[in-house]
């Protein structure tokens, strides 16, 4: 039995995040499906997060915009 995972982004982001994907020879729900095994075999999200992150004040507001989403249901 298979379930459907609804994800609400940013338009461009969606374009961005699929070419990157696609130029790997991959497509966006294969790469969803990976994260989400990842995340359960290992019990912890695969990314990293650091205080020193150059991308930290985007990657912080990339979890703000999703906690406000999460909100909304």
């Amino acid at each position: 039995m298979t379930s459907t995972l609804t994800v609400r982004m940013d338009e461009s982001l969606k374009k961005d995040f699929t070419q990157v994907v696609e130029s790997l020879g991959l497509d966006a729900p294969s790469v969803v499906r990976m994260l989400v095994k990842q995340t359960v075999r290992d019990r912890a999200i695969p990314l990293s997060l650091s205080a020193g992150d150059s991308h930290r004040t985007q990657t912080m507001d990339f979890l703000d915009e999703a906690r406000a989403d999460w909100g909304q249901w």
